[in-house]
């Protein structure tokens, strides 16, 4: 029988928000956009829903997952749109919008859940209220609104609103953070007019008071309607705390709105408003309470809660009415069901590495995460029983081998899993050993007890050869021997006071008191490894080839490992090819110019250098010719967590 809810007795109470009836008070903020376009193709409309479905069969009970753009009808014929907001055709003249988000609606009704529409007019690509950049890493030109254009924008939102209402969906909610329009005009920062949408704060405030009002004109109350809202700017120039609650106080005033939503953050900063797992969980939700206390709408708080502890605790101490989860539903579907039965220590954890928004964002991949390969996939069968059980060896139990071992015996394989270390984890445990990874330990031993309990024999501290493989009679090897660090062909890379960042990491080696980071990776490593020197008080410089800094992190982790590093004096260099290292100098040359440089006075140079396949194993069996191997994860090629689990599962599902 399953557990009572007096396990998170506050996340379990019912609440109603405007005309929308809550069974619990977790929610799923909007990010339905990086699953699947729901108005593309119906594969990847069936993608979007079954996303969406699987977790509310699980107990999710209000998605705000709709994403729905104001038509960008204000901009001149041939406007050549560039940005990551700059869409030109909103979501509701979609010809699909009607009919895919009305039978989304009637699907999610069916599981006793509601659903809502976020409207998004993101702003500074190229709208915005006077011009002004919006940040510091973006110089996008802007155009500053027009009386007619704000009318006209206007009329769009009562538009969606009536859309969306017909659509049956239960609510809206405005996009008033991150860079929307909305939120340029409410910032002093970047709204600099002296009409009366600016000039003062009841004239910043006016946009975002007149378009509630149009959606209320419109549509009256059949809407459940609410605002996501910056709690503070963060930014120079823009509202602090106070301010933000005076705007939350004002807007309530009008009576328009039936929640609010606070968040912290913005598009490219430190912190974004997706934070990494450098932050500490609901680092920001005690200015959710400060809202709280100043409102009599109920809060929503969203921000980096990534267990049903977390939210409970957030609820309890009165800092939020519901709390926002998304990539915890990313790891877990099933993460409100399992704090209702009991089960919350079986919730997949959600290592914060976000790996889900840099493959997309960043390399234009399709969406995973690092640790539920099946996320984004859920309309796709799961893997099936196998229909002629065989004996399987997979050998390395980093994040590519504990997957594929636990895939194959969870469907009726015989699996025996080798390790040479004395713990599973690969470079994932490696990498935990800087405080800000410490998480990653969690997700190791959430696989681990997974491989346990499918029945894997789990070998640790074993060597593996060709012998002791064939000795196994496997009918089928995999081979997750992981990575060997790069080598750095340069002259001096062999000195002695030239180490590898993997041996310091694992405490191997140890660095003097300042210490030159060569980058050659363009993920996290050279970043962890220097974010690790810091923490041990040695002063750090980093050299990088490429034009910039860690290119494949994308804007919502890069600020704040950037923001830890410059903290700490750690200095930073780009487009500089390491050419020679000797005793206390090292010299680098320009790669686009050939400019010569001298760095001198550090007395460790750290190879950050990335990672080259470990085949020597492979190589072994297939000169023998007994048994062909599989690679996995690094062993094919070294990459992201996500590209190795995902991998790993696909193989062992049709095994």
């Amino acid at each position: 029988m399953a557990a009572e809810p007096r396990h998170f007795p506050h996340i379990f109470r019912p609440l109603r928000i405007g005309d929308m009836q809550l069974s619990n008070r977790i929610m799923a903020p909007p990010h339905g956009r990086i699953i699947a376009d729901p108005l593309a193709s119906p594969k990847e409309a069936e993608r979007f829903a079954g996303y969406w479905l699987e977790r509310v069969r699980n107990g999710l009970c209000w998605v705000d997952g709709v994403n729905t753009f104001i038509d960008n009808r204000i901009v001149p014929r041939g406007y050549a749109p560039s940005g990551l907001g700059a869409i030109l055709r909103g979501s509701v003249h979609n010809p699909h919008y009607r009919d895919r988000m009305a039978r989304l609606a009637e699907d999610i009704h069916a599981h006793g859940a509601v659903v809502t529409a976020q409207i998004i007019n993101q702003g500074a690509m190229p709208h915005s209220a006077s011009g002004v950049l919006a940040n510091y890493t973006n110089n996008a030109g802007t155009h500053a609104l027009t009386r007619p254009e704000i009318a006209r924008m206007i009329e769009d939102y009562a538009l969606i609103a009536r859309t969306v209402r017909d659509c049956g969906l239960d609510g809206i909610e405005l996009h008033a953070n991150h860079e929307d329009v909305l939120q340029l005009f409410l910032s002093p920062a970047t709204n600099h007019r002296q009409d009366e949408y600016g000039g003062s704060a009841e004239g910043r405030l006016k946009l975002l008071i007149d378009v509630l009002a149009a959606i209320r004109a419109e549509v009256g109350r059949d809407l459940t309607l609410g605002i996501r809202f910056n709690m503070h700017e963060l930014f120079e120039g823009g509202y602090d705390l106070d301010e933000g609650i005076a705007i939350a106080r004002a807007v309530e005033a009008t009576g328009h709105i039936d929640f609010f939503h606070g968040v912290i953050g913005n598009n490219w900063g430190a912190p974004s408003y997706i934070q990494p797992h450098l932050y500490g969980v609901a680092q920001w939700s005690e200015m959710a309470g400060r809202y709280r206390a100043a409102l009599s709408v109920p809060v929503v708080y969203s921000g980096r809660v990534d267990s049903p502890e977390a939210a409970e605790a957030v609820l309890a101490r009165g800092h939020a009415d519901v709390v926002g989860v998304a990539r915890g539903f990313f790891a877990d579907p099933a993460f409100v069901a399992k704090a209702r039965q009991g089960r919350s220590a079986q919730i997949v954890p959600c290592i914060g590495c976000n790996d889900c928004l840099h493959a997309v964002s960043v390399e234009k991949l399709p969406f995973g995460c690092a640790v539920n390969p099946r996320a984004g996939r859920e309309a796709d069968p799961p893997p099936a029983r196998a229909a002629q059980p065989r004996r399987i060896v997979v050998v390395g139990a980093g994040p590519a081998g504990m997957e594929a071992a636990a895939v194959a015996a969870e469907r009726g394989h015989a699996v025996v899993l080798l390790e040479r270390a004395g713990a599973p984890g690969g470079q994932m445990r490696l990498a935990a050993a800087v405080p800000e990874n410490r998480q990653f330990l969690a997700y190791i031993d959430r696989q681990h007890d997974r491989l346990r309990a499918a029945g894997v024999d789990i070998r640790l501290g074993i060597e593996a050869d060709p012998p002791a493989i064939l000795a196994l009679s496997p009918d089928v090897l995999l081979l997750a021997t992981g990575s060997r660090p790069r080598r750095h062909r340069v002259p001096g890379a062999e000195l002695p006071f030239v180490i590898e960042g993997r041996d310091l990491l694992a405490g191997r080696a140890q660095a003097g008191r300042s210490a030159l980071v060569i980058a050659r990776e363009d993920h996290m490593q050279p970043l962890t490894v220097a974010s690790a020197l810091v923490e041990r008080g040695v002063r750090v410089r980093l050299l990088y080839q490429t034009p910039a800094v860690a290119p494949l992190v994308g804007k919502y982790s890069i600020g704040a490992i950037m923001a830890r590093l410059t903290a700490a004096g750690a200095e930073l260099r780009v487009m500089e090819r390491v050419t020679a290292i000797a005793p206390g100098r090292v010299t680098t040359r320009n790669v686009y110019s050939g400019v010569e440089a001298l760095h001198e006075g550090f007395d460790s140079v750290v190879l950050a250098c990335g990672a080259e396949p470990e085949t020597a194993l492979a190589e072994a069996l297939q000169a023998q010719g007994a048994i062909a191997p599989l690679l996995l994860g690094d062993a094919y090629v070294p990459g992201r967590i996500l590209a190795a689990t995902r991998e790993a599962h696909e193989i062992a599902s049709r095994l």
